[in-house]
Parts: C-alpha cells; structure tokens; sequence
C-alpha cells in the first residue's frame, strides 16, 4: 500500500548500483531507496498508476547504501491482479551519473564557446546550405543592428536588403570548392569595406551541412590603404620631378635672367618692353608648375617658421579671386592660433584651392572659409597625431565632385577639366602631408565640395611681429667681391651680370675644387671673397655640400650661399645645419638675388 511498500525482488544490477546484497533490502520498505522529498510523491504516483493503469518515467535522485546519492533514469510499471487491482511496481533504474557529468562539461564547453565567440570583435555566423542564417555572435547582431529573432533563419544575403544571392560570394565559393575562400568586397548598402572568410563543416560522409562565416569590417584599413597608394604615387612623380629639376632650372634660370636683364637696359617706353613683359609672365607660370612638381620629390622638407595663418588666407584668397564673380566670406576665430609652415608652400596651397573652387564657380557664388583651433584626440582623423591644430575649411558652391571621381582627386595629373594639369589638389595633398597635417573632400554632384585641412599649430602659438628689415643695399666701403661657383655657364653668366648691376663684384668657378682654390688664393693676397654663391650639385664634380667643409676649415666666418633648383634636398630646407648663411632657389630673379646677398653680407 502506499505507506509501507515492501521490495520485493532485487536484480544483480540492483545490488552492483545500490550495494546492497539481495537479503539486506528484501521485505525492507522501498523509500530506503530514494531521498524524503521523494517519498512523499509516493502516494500521489501509486494513485496515477492504479487510476490511469500506466507506468511513470523520470529522471530522480536515488541513495546507495553508504548514503551517497547518484542521479538516475527511472521507469516504474504497475502489476495488475484479474480483479484489476494494483498489487506490485517494477522499478527499473539506470545510472546516469555519467551522462550527468558528461552533460555538465557540455553546458561547460558550451559557455565557454559562447563566451568566446562573443568575445570576438569580428561578425561570426552560421549559415545553412541554402544561406539560411543559423546564428550569429553579438558583433554580428551588433553589426547589423537587429536581434536573434529578426536574423534567426532569414537568408544571408536579405538582411542587406538584396533579393539573390551576391555576385561574389565566399559562402558560394566554399560550397563548390569545400575548402575554406577569402575575398574582399565593398557593401554597398551598408556602406563598408568587408573581408570575407568562410569555412565549410562537413559530416562523417564529407557532405558539407554548414558554412562558418567570419566577417571584418576593414574600411578603415582600406582608406589607409588608399593614402599610401596616394604616397607612392607622389613618390614616382617625385622621383621624375626631382631627376629633370636642376638641369630644367637651370635652362629656366638663363631664360629668366636674361629677360629680367634684357627689361632693365630698356627705357619703360620701349615697344619691346611689354613683350618682354608677357614672356616673363610665361616664365612664372612655368616657374610655379616647376615648384610644383618638386613638390613631390622625395625630401623637399618644408622650411617652416612661425605663420598668422588667418591674415596669409585671407590675403591669397582675396588676390586670386580679384576681378572674378566669386565673392570669398571669411570666418575667423578671435584667437587663431598660429601655424608651424613653410609660408611659401601655404600660399600655394590656399590659392590652388582658391583656383579649383573659382573654376568651380562659372556663374560665381560665394567661397565660405572657416579657420578655427583644433585639439585633435585619437578618434579624429586616421594617420593624423594628437595635438594642437588649425583647422580651415574651404566650402564653394560649385557644381560639386562626382562620387566615382571623389577619392581620385588628389592622385597627381587626375582632372576632369580639359584645360586641367592634374597638378593643382595633388600639390596641395602633398604639401599639407610634408607638413604632418591632414586633408580631406567632401562633395555631392550639385551641393559644392567642402575641403577640410588640419595645419600644425606652433608651440608658442601665440605671434610675434618680425624685426624690422634690413636697409636693402647695406653700407659698405669697399666694393664687395663675390664668387659663384655653377657648373652652367648660363647661370654664371646671367647671375654676374646681375650683380654687376648693383655694383658688385664677381668672378666665377666651375666647380668647389676651383672654388676653393680661387677663395684661398684671395685670402693670401689680402683680397677675401665679401660671399660665395654655391651651386649645391654638380654633376662629375664637388658641389656645395661637400665644397663648404673645405672652405669653413679655410675660413670658419665665410659667408656662403647654397643655391640650386633641387628642392629635396635636405641642404635646401635646413641650410644652416650644413655651414651656410643664405639660400637662393632656383630660377631667382634679380629682386631675390640682390636681397639674399645683402643680408648675408650685412650679417656676415
């Protein structure tokens, strides 16, 4: 009954499980078997089974003999006597504490697992063999922004808004080949740059049942990608730009001389002198594309000093649209920090964005160009350092930059104009690149083009008016005696005669080895050189760089003036780190020579 059910039979399998021998529990009640919770279900069990005339399964706990307790599966089946009564219960019980154990690790593993695959920044997904997603990990529902129920069993290729399956798809490349793919492709409903790896599982038959699916956004990776494919094509055009730069200059150096010489021994009334007029400014137009190109060469470091940003864009942008139907509206923080740049290099860089947005403009309009401080942190732009930066945005609104041209404008000789060099906005990048800052476009066919530039602010920051300049043409008794050293005779010749022209003297060399010489033999008979003018290479021969260690060991005061027209070089930016006074890039005009002469005099 139910109180005091006796056991009655007790199997070999019995014995081994409980440990129990056979006469030790026979007649003995059946609750010494199971834990008290468990007993008092009794009644209510025994009841079903009489009522229902069926037996009872679970899973339960169960006591051994020494009191240790093990889970067990458990089927109970009723015995019926010919009057329908219940007089009996056979219990069969299995242990299962392996499985228990084994279900434990699994539970484990299985939050291990899931830990894991959680933990992994990169979209994980499992996918069907018909693209059916099966799950995700929590980037991939992030990455997606939807949850398990909206992705659960949806195909792969909808939760981007498509109908079919993608043309290029590692998902179908892996079905055919059943071996792991890659690929690289742009999303362009989700607007990024994907890497997509896929790995086939396969059953013990070597069917494929599922597809592993591993996905990384490498957008970013692909814009860095892209500014080093912009690097490297500013390299080779350096490279070509700075192999043809001083014998080019050199030719521009006689032209322009010459001209420049030809104009001063005309009275301004002469018919000729316009003429000559229009070939000089043929010659700045070709002396700005030349500097333009060496621009690019490798090593032309910018010679930067401390710059009022705001007054010098004001100052270009104003001038380059003089005359034109594009009115320029500047917005200019009160305390604009100023810049660390090469002055020269920023007026080229403004008035080519000035050119760009007034072409931009036929009908005119309005450039907007707003300069403010920035304190640049680790999210803003990539490749750009934390610090201190003048931000300046340039907005035209003009007829805007087609979307397929956008990320080509900055590539040297890329335009879209016929009348275009291509040269213009790869300057500019160029430029902003040397000086550690960074720029960006932004545009829409219709809405104009935004161009935001991040400039280096000086550490002072704050700006000091420079001393006032120098008389041009100092004092001096004694008729200044200067020396240039050119491999070129056109330079030689062109460069004497400018000097003579304001009453110095000059002879020349053809190279350092007779430059030095001829500096020496001064010195001994007691008529020093006043300046030498040094061409900084000579092919075959001893340029500048290594001809002033020779002549600071003669004379460690000599006033020398670096001159050439390759711009990478080192020299040109930091020439007073190599023992020389002054600089003079060439082609010079006249104005240029006789100014850096007489301040190197003055200070010498």
């Amino acid at each position: 009954n139910d109180e005091d059910a006796k056991i009655i039979e007790f199997s070999p399998g019995a014995e081994q499980i409980f440990g129990y021998a056979k006469k030790e529990v026979i007649g003995r009640p059946v609750s010494i078997l199971h834990l008290q919770e468990d007993v008092k279900k009794f009644p209510e069990i025994l009841k079903a089974m009489n009522e229902n005339k069926t037996g009872f399964s679970g899973e339960s706990i169960l006591v051994k003999k020494s009191g240790k307790t093990f889970p067990a599966l458990f089927t109970t089946h009723p015995v019926f006597s010919d009057d329908g009564k219940m007089t009996a219960a056979i219990e069969v019980s299995v242990d299962i504490s392996m499985r228990k154990q084994a279900e434990k690790e699994l539970k484990e593993t299985r939050n291990l697992l899931e830990t894991t695959l959680n933990a992994i920044p990169d979209v994980i997904g499992i996918q069907d063999k018909k693209h059916n997603i099966i799950r995700y990990n929590a980037a991939g529902y992030d990455f997606l922004n939807m949850s398990y129920e909206q992705v659960v069993g949806k195909k792969c290729y909808e939760l981007i808004g498509r109908d079919r399956p993608c043309e290029i798809c590692a998902t179908t490349l892996s079905y055919r080949s059943r071996k792991p793919e890659k690929i690289e492709k742009f999303e362009k409903r989700l607007n990024v740059w994907l890497d997509c790896r896929t790995y086939p599982v396969l059953n013990e038959h070597g069917e494929i049942v599922n597809i592993v699916e591993h996905l990384r956004d490498i957008t970013k990776q692909k814009h860095i990608e892209n500014e080093l494919q912009k690097i490297e094509k500013l390299k080779s055009v350096g490279t070509l730009a700075g192999g043809i730069a001083h014998d080019f200059n050199n030719i521009m150096m006689g032209l322009f001389g010459n001209i420049s010489l030809a104009r001063g021994k005309l009275p301004k009334d002469h018919p000729a002198v316009k003429f000559l007029e229009e070939a000089e400014k043929s010659m700045n137009r070709a002396i700005r594309l030349t500097k333009q190109l060496l621009t690019f060469a490798k090593g032309g470091n910018p010679v930067k000093e401390d710059v009022s940003i705001g007054a010098l864009v004001e100052e270009v942008v104003s001038f380059d649209l003089s005359g034109s139907n594009v009115k320029p509206v500047f917005n200019t923080a009160k305390d604009l920090w100023i810049a660390e740049v090469d002055k020269g290099q920023m007026q080229q860089v403004f008035s080519n964005l000035t050119i760009n947005a007034g072409q931009a403009m036929p009908d005119g309009g309005h450039l907007l160009i707003t300069l403010e401080n920035a304190d640049v942190s680790a999210e803003l732009p990539p490749g750009l350092k934390q610090g201190k930066y003048i931000k300046v945005t340039v907005q035209d609104e003009g007829t805007g930059i087609d979307p397929k041209h956008l990320n080509r404008i900055f590539d040297p000789y890329f335009s879209t104009k016929q009348a275009g060099s291509g040269l213009g906005l790869a300057t500019v990048f160029s430029i902003i690149k040397k000086h550690g800052g960074h720029i960006t476009a932004d545009s829409k066919l219709g809405n104009g083009a935004t161009f935001t530039l991040y400039l280096p602010a000086s550490e002072s920051r704050q700006f000091h008016e420079a001393e006032p300049p120098a008389a041009a043409i100092p004092a001096i008794e004694q008729k200044p005696r200067i020396l240039i050293m050119d491999d070129e005779e056109v330079v030689l010749s062109v460069t004497t005669e400018m000097l003579e022209k304001f009453g110095f003297a000059a002879e020349t060399a053809s190279d350092g080895k007779q430059a030095i010489e001829m500096y020496k033999q001064s010195m001994e008979a007691g008529e020093p050189f006043s300046l030498v003018i040094m061409d900084l290479t000579i092919p075959g021969g001893i340029g500048g760089k290594e001809a002033i260690k020779n002549l600071m060991a003669i004379d460690p005061d000599a006033g020398v003036i670096v001159s050439s027209g390759y711009a990478t070089d080192p020299v040109m930016a930091d020439y007073g780190d190599y023992g020389f006074k002054g600089r003079l890039m060439k082609p010079f005009n006249m104005k240029e020579l006789i100014k850096e002469v007489t301040r190197v005099i003055e200070i010498t």
